[in-house]
């Protein structure tokens, strides 16, 4: 698995969802990696697609379309990451809206209630937070982070323990009254659903990090999914060998990326720099990306 030099991250966040770098940032330093492409995979949002292709255009470098879509099927949460798909598809169009917008209100809930309670301080409105990321559609702890950081509220130090933890952890119990108040959730996107709207977006599926999913194949084949990510930094050297004989033996594509790992991780909780990812984990070949970009595979 080592002997490999990596063309492209396919699998990366920015500022537009839970990750730390700008697009443009991101394609910089993949490009001073020696990289000759790279892909965008933001959760459930589209946003940042312009602004990582054009600085992609700008210095020569291959990108498409992609999003990180957060789905649930009856084995549980899966992630989608659909690439080469059109963002104004209506049922497309209408799924990055819902995704995106679960997020976002999830994170006005709790900094609301952090406010309440006394546990999230002081000094900052939602709406400064929505101001200060007028771009994105998508607002999670990471932006209200950034937004209170800037003005002093808090120090990067205190990011997981003062701030997060007390504030926006999952750990918290309050989604469910969070989906009951929303009216959906992200137990209510479904694979199948996603799977499904990516290809009539003329795009292509493919299953994210799928450590021990190895048992769900078939069903992931069956239900019309294109690929898998076969470099993951949560997979290991037989789950690699696995489901590289998995997408070679049904003619899938084979996709793989930093995600939130290595040097271009990006996320805030990391201490500076990480670049604890194995090289040959943070992205794919030429050969596999260019299977992809020109879609030979469908």
């Amino acid at each position: 698995m080592s002997d490999v030099r990596i063309f492209a991250s396919c699998h990366n966040h920015s500022c537009f969802s839970d990750a730390e770098y700008t697009p443009e940032t991101l394609a910089r330093m993949a490009w001073n990696m020696g990289h000759g492409g790279i892909i965008l995979t933001d959760h459930d949002t589209a946003k940042g697609y312009p602004f990582i292709k054009a600085e992609c255009d700008r210095r020569g470098m291959k990108t498409m379309m992609g999003c990180e879509f957060s789905t649930h099927n009856r084995h549980g949460g899966a992630h989608l990451c659909g690439f080469d798909f059109d963002p104004e598809y209506p049922e497309m169009r209408e799924l990055l809206r819902k995704g995106s917008s679960i997020q976002t209100k999830r994170s006005e809930l709790l900094f609301k209630w952090g406010q309440e309670r006394g546990t999230l301080r002081d000094g900052i409105t939602w709406q400064d937070v929505l101001d200060d990321h007028p771009y994105n559609d998508y607002i999670c702890n990471n932006q209200v982070f950034e937004s209170m950081l800037k003005r002093g509220i808090y120090i990067k130090a205190e990011y997981d323990d003062v701030f997060l933890k007390p504030n926006f952890s999952y750990r918290l119990g309050y989604e469910d009254k969070i989906r009951e108040i929303i009216g959906y959730g992200y137990k209510d996107i479904i694979t199948e659903d996603v799977v499904r709207i990516i290809k009539a977006a003329g795009g292509v599926p493919v299953i994210a990090h799928p450590h021990n999913n190895g048992h769900l194949v078939d069903y992931y084949i069956n239900m019309g999914v294109m690929g898998f990510e076969t470099r993951h930094s949560m997979l290991t050297p037989e789950e690699h060998d696995f489901y590289e004989k998995v997408c070679d033996e049904h003619k899938l594509y084979k996709m793989g990326g930093a995600d939130h790992e290595n040097i271009l991780g990006g996320l805030l909780t990391f201490p500076d720099p990480v670049y604890d990812c194995p090289y040959e984990h943070s992205g794919v070949t030429e050969e596999d990306f260019m299977t992809l970009y020109e879609r030979r595979l469908g």
